[in-house]
């Protein structure tokens, strides 16, 4: 027992004496403060003991307090673009550092092709959107936040739905095979889009517009390239930082609709008999009133509201956590974010997952290693209002449908069943469906996948001379999953029996790059070569299975086996390969004479053997006028910048194998047995070359006070020829078309930037970006002998004409079809006495309306002045090209304290000018008028609406 309390007593001294030297270690503090160059307080420096991980940062006032174990250490000061400061702890205290400017490090560095580069440096037409601008933009997609930004780059959604694709154009449209998205490259590494990407993550983005900055990516790069810096670590204690927000969505408004009064007085006007349907006087059979005894009980009544039924307010939310830190020779960063959107239209929405662990590691003295694994989930839900097409697109749907059951159901049951019993009793084809039922019986979803692994290696050989190779492996798998249950208009069609498909997509991308660069600056004249060498192989596969006649829903896709009646089985896998050598070297004289000049080499497996091989070269230069002689005593000019350059790129985004014979498989029946056979499949093209696209760019640039105004002005000329099209083929040739190297697209435009700082103080940063893009498309050729081409868009299924025309002098996006000319009226008619209506003599006729025309019907302009409306008669009614297009946005950033900084973006943008054209096509008339519709089911035309410029 002695010997149990001495242990105790003896433990309690040594820990009494730890604790003791602990508090003797930690009884000296430095306070101090750290300033700028103007003597202003420079709040989050660090301030670290050199060779430890003890360090802090300062304050709003610029001060901090840090608690040291003994003298004769040497503390470190940093600050973003200001050169360190060291000095010796000797015991001194309220210490005032004050930081000078680093004129190097305050130069913006750009990304470029395989490397980066002054902003001051450059010669081509680049533009940088930094993390900030991409931050406070919460959007499913971080090319939605790009919207605006960047002159010359136009943003547009495919739809509203949540997690919908996004379009991007560059300098205009300069392809007609219906590819015109530019080259993604993250991390130095190409993708096939950004859609996976946080916006929490984005370091930097880059364009490189024209085609002497595009040009190191040769054969990809005729669309532009939309280069993406994601974040990494850096030198300094572990950091960890939460981004979240929530947004709240509600339509601010409906589209109207007739009430319940207006659509029955309608039904009753098109047909008295009709009204029956809708209201009587008396009882019914059972002695009980009807509900609805004349038209006056409709008055007031609220009816279904279809718009409220199917359009809910939602929440979305986006949350990211972030650590990064690490020290001289090894930093570290890793990402987590999630992002949810509920749809605004029921059954819809999207949720992103995305992971990212990156390092960086100096392995010895001139040799440093870099990693980085990313991972991304997303789920797409619904396929929003945009399913299906013509008039029953679901939109569609919402609109046309009646607003009350009327007598025969109450409006309650009306909401529940999926098919309007009035269309049901009449054996009506399925013209109108409960969109709230359809959208509730509709599965489809789409879960992707992506795995990558990027590594790189680093080695100085010598002073100037630096090797790189990187490699990366991308995985990607997307499964999509369709599925109609009981109550589903497809259902119903096919005997009341659900039925769906399952289909699976794998694409895997492997690029490996290795360059060499050498830098040297002698007196005034500095070199920048790299010569480098780059492989890359993509491959695709899918498999898709369809089953028919499920005895239940349960279960939907996951078990096609359940499907009585197997309807299709298809797979598919193809790949293409791509080797490439590539140079560039930049010169530059006193920081005032620049000049860039590429060249890439790229072989593509997409090609013949004898067209395999294309070569894309570049030259541009730029003249730094304010670093002139004559201009030192202008003071208020901090920036003026004259830049020239040319450049040739190409595309190869065509099917692969259209060199070679392919054959496709038919199955005939012989006998009792089914044999496949093969047949033809194409007409193969062994004379298949790029597309080549050449782009002259002229610009200005402009700095005022510092920079704290500035503007760009470019001028550019694009000019894409050897198009990639489909060619007609007479029929003797057994095939309807061919791909070939036909016509010439031609951009010509004018972009201009002003950015401007209107207040930098201590607390608040205002800033304003403007840009505008004026762009002129035209067609300049297509085959010998040929004047235009048409295309079917195939927004209405029962529209089967072309509604699109391309024709040459003219601009792309050109809609084709029938002038408006308002409504036949009550005097275009002579009414006999039988009640017909008999066009007046002089009044265009539409032979389309196959039972006759009456008042209201919709009427064309007779275009060939012949009386009567036919194929003749279309013309070009609208452009879906903008004019013009730019945006305006604000930023401002407000620090509230030391620590957590608060951006408040506010974003004004218009992208272009627009207005609204309805194509009218005369079709088939149905053979009677139906009583369920919200106007007149007369189906004597169809219209799509489209934002198009005049």
């Amino acid at each position: 027992m002695n010997n149990i309390n001495i242990w105790k007593k003896g433990a309690m001294v040594l820990i009494t004496m730890c604790l003791a030297i602990s508090a003797l270690a930690q009884d000296l503090t430095l306070n101090g403060t750290v300033l700028d160059e103007n003597n202003q307080p420079l709040t989050g420096a660090g301030v670290m003991v050199k060779g430890t991980s003890n360090g802090e940062v300062t304050d709003l006032d610029g001060k901090f307090t840090i608690w040291l174990s003994k003298k004769g250490v040497d503390i470190t000061v940093s600050y973003i673009g200001y050169k360190t400061y060291e000095f010796h702890y000797a015991g001194q205290d309220n210490i005032i550092i004050r930081l000078e400017p680093d004129t190097e490090l305050l130069e913006e560095i750009v990304v470029v092709g395989y490397g980066t580069m002054k902003k001051s440096d450059l010669t081509g037409s680049v533009a940088s959107v930094s993390s900030e601008s991409i931050e406070g933009y919460k959007a499913s997609s971080v090319a939605g936040a790009l919207g605006g930004q960047i002159a010359g780059v136009q943003i547009t959604q495919t739809d509203g739905t949540p997690g919908a694709s996004i379009n991007i154009n560059i300098r205009g449209v300069g392809t007609l095979n219906g590819d015109s998205s530019p080259l993604f490259i993250v991390d130095g590494f190409q993708v096939d889009n950004i859609d996976w990407l946080s916006n929490a993550d984005i370091e930097s983005i880059e364009v490189l517009k024209d085609a002497s900055s595009a040009a190191i990516y040769g054969s990809r790069a005729a669309n532009g390239v939309l280069m993406v810096t994601t974040k990494s670590g850096r030198d300094s204690k572990p950091t960890i930082s939460y981004n979240g927000s929530a947004s709240y969505r509600k339509l601010s408004k409906r589209l109207e609709v007739l009430s319940p009064y207006e659509f029955v007085k309608l039904q009753t006007e098109v047909n008295p008999d009709y009204a029956k349907t809708y209201f009587k006087e008396g009882n019914d059979e059972n002695g009980v009133p009807y509900k609805y005894q004349s038209l006056e009980d409709y008055a007031g009544l609220k009816g279904v509201v279809w718009q409220d039924e199917t359009f809910n307010p939602t929440w979305s939310q986006d949350h990211s956590v972030s650590i990064a830190g690490g020290s001289s020779d090894s930093q570290y960063s890793a990402l987590f974010s999630h992002y949810d959107e509920e749809g605004i239209f029921k059954n819809s929405g999207f949720n992103k997952t995305t992971a990212k662990l990156r390092f960086k590691q100096k392995l010895w003295k001139n040799v440093t290693m870099e990693a980085t694994v990313n991972y991304a989930q997303t789920n797409r839900r619904g396929a929003g209002t945009t399913a299906d097409n013509g008039r029953f697109n679901m939109l569609a749907q919402i609109l046309s449908a009646r607003p009350t059951g009327g007598l025969k159901v109450s409006d309650a049951e009306l909401l529940e069943l999926a098919i309007d019993p009035e269309m049901e009793e009449e054996g009506e084809s399925l013209a109108q469906v409960n969109p709230v039922k359809q959208t509730q019986s509709v599965t489809n979803t789409k879960r992707g996948e992506m795995w990558s692994g990027n590594v790189s290696l680093s080695w100085e050989i010598i002073k100037g001379l630096t090797f790189r190779t990187a490699a990366t492996y991308n995985n990607t798998v997307t499964r999509t999953n369709v599925f109609y249950q009981n109550g589903s208009k497809e259902a119903h069609r096919n005997g009341k029996s659900p039925y769906g498909q399952s289909q699976f997509n794998r694409d895997v991308r492997w690029v490996n790059f290795n360059h060499l660069t050498w830098r040297q600056k002698i007196k005034k004249h500095s070199y920048d070569v790299m010569i480098g060498h780059e492989v890359s192989s993509k491959t695709t596969e899918y498999l898709l299975g369809q089953a028919m006649d499920f005895p239940f829903d349960n279960l939907e896709t996951d078990n096609l086996g359940l499907g009585a009646t197997p309807s299709k089985v298809a797979s598919y896998y193809a790949g293409n390969s791509l080797l490439s050598f590539f140079a560039r070297a930049n010169y530059n004289y006193a920081n005032r004479y620049l000049f860039t000049a590429t060249m890439r080499a790229d072989g593509s497996t997409v090609f013949s053997a004898k067209n395999k091989w294309g070569y894309f070269p570049s030259f541009s230069a730029a003249w730094r006028i304010d670093k002139e002689n004559f201009m030192k005593n202008v003071r208020w000019i901090s920036n003026l910048k004259l830049r020239a350059g040319w450049g040739t790129v190409g595309n190869d985004r065509i099917a692969n194998y259209l060199s070679l014979d392919l054959y496709t498989p038919e199955k005939y029946g012989i006998g009792t047995n089914t044999v496949s056979v093969l047949t033809p499949k194409q007409l193969k093209n062994s004379n298949l070359k790029w597309e080549g696209s050449s782009t002259f760019n002229l610009g200005l640039d402009f700095g005022f006070l510092k920079d704290r105004i500035s503007f760009s002005v470019d001028l550019f000329d694009k000019s894409t020829k050897d198009l990639l099209l489909a060619q007609q083929l007479a029929h003797a040739t057994g095939f309807s078309t061919q791909m070939q190297n036909i016509g010439k697209i031609r951009n010509r435009g004018l972009e201009i930037t002003f950015n401007s700082t209107n207040i930098d103080k201590k607390n608040f940063l205002w800033q304003t970006n403007f840009n505008i893009s004026f762009i002129e498309n035209k067609l300049e050729s297509l085959a010998d002998g040929t004047d235009y081409v048409q295309a079917r868009s195939g927004f209405d299924s029962n529209f089967t004409a072309n509604d699109y025309i391309a024709i040459v002098g003219q601009s792309l996006g050109l809609i084709y079809g029938y002038e408006w000319d308002g409504l036949y009226q009550a005097d275009d008619f002579i009414v006999t006495p039988d009640g017909d209506y008999i066009l007046k003599e002089g009044v265009v006729d539409n032979p389309g309306y196959t039972t006759g025309i009456k008042p209201g019907y919709v009427k064309y302009v007779d275009q060939d002045g012949n009386n009567k409306i036919t194929t003749d008669d279309r013309t070009v009614i609208g452009n879906a090209l903008p004019k013009w297009y730019g945006g305006i946005t604000f930023s401002c950033f407000f620090l509230l304290w030391s620590g957590p900084q608060f951006h408040v973006p506010v974003q004004l943008r218009q992208r272009y000018l627009q207005r609204d054209t309805c194509i009218c096509h005369p079709i088939k008339e149905r053979t009677r008028e139906h009583a369920g519709g919200s106007s007149r089911q007369m189906d004597s035309y169809q219209c799509q609406q489209h934002r198009a410029c005049s």
